[in-house]
């Protein structure tokens, strides 16, 4: 095989090498970019409950007052324990629904794991074409 043909057929095969890279890494932007908005959906829910948290926790906060008032003004004990035990029912509730939020609304969601892995599987790949 002449010079010229081992050159060209050099060329194109170093040719085909970056185009390879170049869709390689298009593709591990595009996963990076899939992995970025599940995480900041998650972000998105975690929002939503919290601000649930914060009107159920209003009106149990309204209702325990609403019932305090009621066990000073009447020394009874019927109306004002209902409202009491109705106000401590909707604090559990919004401590669960703070506590689903919170574990949705860690950082680890932002982080692009399977991408940072593929990357460092390209790289090593890499090295081992370039030998």
């Amino acid at each position: 095989m002449s010079d010229f043909h081992r050159i060209s057929a050099a060329a194109r095969s170093l040719g085909d090498l970056f185009a390879d890279l170049t869709d390689l890494f298009g593709k591990e932007l595009r996963l990076a970019q899939s992995e970025l908005k599940h995480g900041f959906a998650n972000i998105t829910q975690a929002a939503v409950l919290f601000v649930a948290t914060g009107m159920l926790a209003l009106f149990a906060v309204l209702l325990l007052l609403v019932g305090i008032v009621h066990l000073i003004a009447s020394f009874g004990l019927a109306l004002h324990w209902s409202y009491i035990l109705v106000a401590v029912a909707l604090l559990v509730v919004a401590a669960i629904i703070f506590f689903a939020a919170r574990a949705k609304a860690s950082a680890d969601n932002l982080i692009p794991k399977r991408t940072l892995v593929q990357l460092g599987e390209t790289t090593r790949t890499l090295k081992e074409q370039i030998r």
